[in-house]
Order: structure tokens, then C-alpha cells, then sequence
């Protein structure tokens, strides 16, 4: 398992496909092409492009199936997730987790959810209580 010095800083781009690639699991050119077309216009080319480097750069695998290839990624969801965390919090709010997290409540995507929140305190006690037992 790579560290998280070691892990590719992938594009915006790449993350909408390692995210499609995520939920399927393996996906041909085509599929992702149509997955990302639902959203944001793109040309069939772009994708295929896109999926060639990101092969290159050692984000996703490959192999051929007929005429066609087959793609998955090789990055763990959870360590990259992590070492995009940890660059947030490093560059952009000063070391500070908590104010990550203001910035995840105040985003367009948090719902008001009052039940996420008191799940979200229950666990940072947690592993307030873990660290401190350490």
C-alpha cells in the first residue's frame, strides 16, 4: 500500500472517473463515457484520453476484453480520501480539522441533518476519549 506522500494527486476529471470506476468496480470506456455525459458534455476521445493517462500515471488498470478494454482503479478509495483530507487541512485551514469540518457543514451538499450531527459529536468524543487513553 502506497503512503499517502506516495499517492497520485489525481485531477477533478480523474476523480469523476476513479468515482464511477469506485461504484462499478470495472467499467469499459463507453460506460464511463455515458456516466459522465448525464452530467457534463464530453467527447468520447476525451474519456478515452483521459483513462490512458490515468492508466499511465498508475491510477487505474486495465485489460483487454475483445476489442475492448476493461478499467478499474488501483487506488483505495479511503487513503485517497485520506490524503485529500489531509491536504485540505493542511493547506487551506491552517492544520485544523474543525475547521474543515465548519467548512463540510456550511458546503451545498450538507443537508441540516440534525441526527448526522449528533452521530458526527458522538464520534469525534470518541476519538477524543481514544487519543487521550493512548
Amino acid at each position: 500500500m502506497k503512503t499517502n506522500a506516495e499517492l497520485p494527486k489525481p485531477t477533478e476529471s480523474e476523480l469523476e472517473i476513479l468515482s464511477i470506476l469506485w461504484e462499478r468496480n470495472e467499467a469499459t470506456v463507453r460506460d464511463v463515457h455515458q456516466q459522465i455525459n448525464h452530467y457534463k458534455k464530453t467527447g468520447y476521445t476525451t474519456t478515452l484520453k483521459l483513462l490512458q493517462l490515468m492508466f499511465h500515471k498508475g491510477l487505474v488498470s486495465r485489460k483487454e476484453v475483445g476489442r475492448k478494454h476493461l478499467y478499474w482503479s488501483v487506488i483505495d478509495r479511503s487513503a485517497l480520501s485520506r490524503s485529500l483530507t489531509d491536504r485540505l487541512i493542511g493547506y487551506l485551514h491552517n492544520g485544523s480539522p474543525v475547521l474543515l469540518a465548519i467548512e463540510a457543514i456550511n458546503s451545498d451538499y450538507y443537508t441540516n441533518n440534525l441526527a448526522e450531527l449528533k452521530t458526527l459529536a458522538t464520534r469525534v468524543n470518541q476519538l477524543i476519549e481514544q487519543s487521550k487513553n493512548q
